[in-house]
């Protein structure tokens, strides 16, 4: 064969191996170029591709694990390559440095490749090390740069329509958005970028999962985070790219420890570190053991003697490998440790030394910092610099949650200040009922504060919005008639992620100042004789704080688990009874248990606040399950007007949009004005009694608008609550525990959705959804809590009435309709429902917002 035809086989195996690597098949990539080395070696024709075939195997062999290989082959073609091909040579000995950990080596081939290469005569080369050298700039702390190196690589590789090399650039500038704190802008470059890797290289996928992972821990979704980095975890095995494996190990362990599994944390940094230090990757091997070390003290799994020894020698370790910041977490680890250890004045001296959080470092540095200095306070006796601290953690974490528009990251967004949480607590708690309460406050629901944000228009998102809603009602379908239905709810899952993702990228309120908790003495006078219970984990111990009239006192009620899995039970009992026809005997035996039961709840919950509250209405703020609580089940309940609210803030804002003498609340101005005293009755399909409850609901409000039937569909029901004063809806409930914004009200041609609400342009007053379920609510850390009820609150309802389990058709009928009677004789919402549930009826509705 000739050498010109050796040239082309050789080349065509040259543009397949490079493929293959962009593509992230590094092991199929080396085949294809060691196929191509064995025509052009012993070849001086071929000289420059024998020397581009060496350049390009090396980074193939590299990111399979063969990293010293991959710098012999680049020390092999440094002999071979041609003057105009050294800048190539230069950029991937650069990428392989800065894989094993040794970015100033990296930086400076960079450098003087880039000075080499023209976007004219080598626009692909010039993108490739402009956005390689973005990522050295960004792991040394050198945003400005790195943002720069990005910006004119993506003009670049658009210009010579380089479409994979656009969406490469367009992920490391997300890279950058989750550093500077701009989760939504990070997640719609990840969506975009997504949607091209499934194109044009799917081996990428791997890689984009671990940052898109990085940016869901930002936003505390780790549960989100995890199920991302266990499918990289499998991929890039699969593809053999040892770098993106040992990446996602480490992440994973990230994730872990902030969901409170300190033990899964310490596994996976253990294998993120060897698998590095299998790559040389010194590095990044340790900040792997950094991330070891902080799961072991969380787990108590050495004593902090040991914790703060391994700390300090970490710390300098890491401040020797050029991570300033990373140096400075080992050392506030440390400074933590000698506080537990009994040596605060030791961390005391430590913690002043260290300069405060800088504006560029990740808010996890920023929170330790604060939670550090406050524990050393604490030790050292200077409990308001304690207070102070802690405080100024709360307030960056308020600001860090009001760059979301979405609930679903708000609320996460809760889990960062944990520890800060329970400190400020602990602290209160020694301090007084009146401390309790403020910090209560600061800690608690603060996601249900922001101001609303209606979701820019997303023609993509709605499209898919609609297809789900669809695809829901087909399940539903299918499952009535018996047909299986897995090929539907797979398609059900991916529309889902599409719609929460893109739910993901609404961008939060502009300039929400934190709020500032009411003084007690408003409190006491909103109550107006009645009486507040704000419930309060401290740790397994549940406590109460009773504010009335006269006082506030802590009341210690006993184990919070305990507590929870009354109220599991009771719901279970009740469920239980729903519509079911039961022989007698059975029958007799359920009611007794579900006596007994109620019983036990109102033993924890409230008997010892009893002598306190007496005889007077309540308002229950509850924590975590405990917001599920169906109240009027229990005896001291019975009849007693109970309003349940997520937060003290939450219920006061809820009492503004509804001003005493309009029990239903204020009449709305702005774009509903022209419909002051609208009322929306809506029935959907299924429901036995459902016409029949819409009918009589409607007759006690004279103009009532009814939808009813074929037009009761998702559409029309929306356009026909927005604004209105009270909106009644009778249907079939469902919610979701995975995801509460996806919980349903069935109604003609489809559900209607969580996500639906947050697009009212004004949300109802009040609405009473006369369903199963649609009370109960997923709350997060910080008594963050989703579900129907909340995101119509957080939309701007006032009062919302729904059960918090199943109930019967004919039953909810019944108590709907004397709700109603209450509500018009001039009841306000919680009063009426206590007249309206007797004793005889399904306890489970409950009164959540103004009351």
């Amino acid at each position: 064969m000739d050498a010109a035809a050796l040239l082309r086989r050789a080349t065509r195996w040259h543009t397949a191996g490079l493929a293959s690597s962009d593509a992230g098949q590094p092991g199929r990539a080396a085949r294809e170029l060691r196929a191509g080395l064995r025509l052009a070696e012993g070849r001086p024709a071929l000289r420059d591709i024998h020397a581009r075939l060496l350049i390009s195997l090396a980074w193939a062999e590299s990111e399979r694990g063969r990293v010293e290989l991959g710098f012999r082959l680049l020390d092999e073609a440094e002999a071979l390559v041609a003057p105009a091909q050294r800048p190539i040579l230069l950029g991937q000995r650069a990428l392989l440095l800065k894989r094993n950990g040794r970015n100033a080596e990296a930086l400076r081939q960079y450098d003087e490749a880039i000075g080499l290469l023209s976007d004219l005569a080598h626009p692909l080369d010039l993108v490739k090390a402009l956005n390689n050298r973005s990522l050295v700039h960004l792991e040394a702390g050198h945003v400005r740069l790195a943002r720069a190196d990005l910006r004119r690589c993506a003009e670049i590789a658009a210009r010579h329509g380089l479409d994979l090399h656009v969406a490469m650039a367009r992920t490391n500038l997300g890279c950058l958005d989750v550093i500077a704190g701009d989760l939504p802008a990070a997640l719609r470059a990840f969506a975009r970028s997504d949607a091209d890797y499934q194109v044009l290289a799917p081996g990428r996928l791997a890689n984009l999962a671990v940052e898109r992972a990085r940016a869901l821990i930002a936003a505390g979704l780790y549960r989100d985070a995890d199920r991302e980095l266990a499918g990289a975890v499998e991929r890039a095995a699969r593809q053999q790219l040892g770098h993106t494996y040992a990446d996602a190990l480490q992440v994973r362990a990230e994730a872990a420890l902030l969901a409170g599994e300190p033990a899964a944390a310490a596994r996976w940094a253990r294998q993120a570190r060897a698998a590095f230090l299998g790559r040389t990757n010194v590095r990044r091997a340790a900040l792997a053991a950094l991330l070891e070390l902080r799961a072991d003290q969380a787990a108590g799994a050495v004593d902090q003697a040991t914790v703060a020894r391994r700390a300090g020698l970490l710390s300098g370790r890491l401040a020797r490998l050029g991570l300033p910041e990373d140096a400075r977490v080992a050392g506030l680890v440390r400074v933590r440790a000698l506080v537990a250890a009994g040596r605060p004045r030791r961390a005391a001296e430590l913690i002043g030394r260290q300069a405060g959080p800088r504006r560029t470092d990740r808010l996890d540095t920023r929170l330790l910092w604060r939670m550090a200095r406050a524990e050393v306070a604490t030790a050292t006796g200077r409990p308001a610099e304690a207070r102070r601290s802690l405080l100024a953690g709360m307030t960056a974490l308020h600001r860090h949650r009001a760059r979301f528009g979405c609930p679903d990251l708000q609320t996460g967004a809760a889990v960062h200040g944990r520890d800060l949480a329970r400190a400020g607590l602990a602290a209160a708690l020694a301090d007084g009922s009146a401390a309790v309460y403020r910090w209560s406050e600061r800690a608690r629901a603060q996601a249900l504060l922001l101001p609303p944000v209606r979701p820019p228009d997303d023609p993509v998102a709605a499209e898919a919005l609609e297809e789900l809603r669809q695809l829901r009602h087909s399940v539903r379908q299918a499952e009535l008639a018996g047909r299986p239905t897995r090929a539907l709810h797979g398609r059900v899952e991916a529309l889902q992620r599409v719609v929460r993702e893109r739910a993901w990228a609404t961008p939060g309120p502009r300039d929400a100042t934190r709020p500032t908790p009411a003084p007690l003495t408003a409190v006491t006078a909103e109550l107006a004789g009645a009486a507040l219970v704000l419930y309060l984990a401290d740790g397994d111990v549940l406590r109460a704080l009773v504010v009335t009239d006269r006082a506030a006192s802590m009341v210690v009620l006993g184990d919070r688990r305990t507590a929870e899995e009354a109220v599991r039970r009771l719901r279970a009992d009740l469920d239980a009874q729903a519509g079911r026809a039961m022989p007698a005997r059975l029958a007799a035996v359920v009611r007794a248990a579900t006596r007994q039961d109620a019983d036990r709840v109102g033993a924890l919950l409230l008997d010892p606040v009893l002598p306190l509250v007496g005889d007077r209405e309540l308002v229950v703020v509850p924590t975590g399950l405990l917001l599920t609580t169906p109240w009027h089940a229990l005896p001291a309940c019975a009849s007693r007007p109970v309003t349940a609210a997520p937060s003290v803030a939450v219920w006061l804002a809820a009492r503004r949009r509804r001003p005493a003498g309009h029990p239903t609340g204020r009449p709305p101005t702005g774009p509903s004005a022209a419909q002051p005293e609208a009322v929306t009755v809506v029935a959907g399909p299924g429901i036995h009694r459902g016409e029949a409850e819409a009918r009589a609901v409607a007759s006690l409000h004279p103009g009532a608008a009814v939808l009813t039937g074929p037009d009761a569909t998702p559409a029309a029901t929306l356009a026909a609550i927005a604004g209105a004063r009270l909106a009644h809806v009778a249907a079939h409930g469902q919610h979701q525990t995975e995801n509460a914004l996806f919980s349903t009200l069935e109604l003609a041609g489809g559900p209607l959705l969580g996500y639906d609400v947050q697009a009212l342009p004004v949300a109802p007053r009040t609405v009473v959804l006369s369903c199963c379920d649609l009370g109960l609510t997923d709350v997060r850390h910080g008594d963050e809590a989703l579900g129907m009820p909340t995101a119509l609150l957080a939309a701007g309802t006032a009062t919302v009435v729904a059960s918090v389990c199943r109930v019967a058709d004919e039953a909810a009928m019944e108590i709907m309709v004397a709700y109603h009677r209450a509500v018009v004789a001039g009841r306000p919402p919680a009063a009426a429902l206590a007249q309206a549930v007797r004793a005889d009826q399904p306890p489970g509705f409950v009164c959540f917002g103004a009351g």
